[in-house]
């Protein structure tokens, strides 16, 4: 029981990096298109 408690948890830890280089990318590609975005509104607004 202990040792397939410890095979768990190793599979838990090695998914931990994942799981935060997921979030990294998920929020620099909102950022892209949030700064994609501001400018087209920026041309749009301004007539560039």
């Amino acid at each position: 029981m202990l040792n397939k408690f410890q095979k768990n948890i190793k599979v838990y830890v090695k998914q931990l990096p994942n799981l935060n280089s997921l979030i990294n990318v998920k929020s620099a590609l909102y950022f892209g298109l949030a700064a994609y975005w501001g400018v087209i509104l920026f041309g749009t607004f301004f007539n560039i």
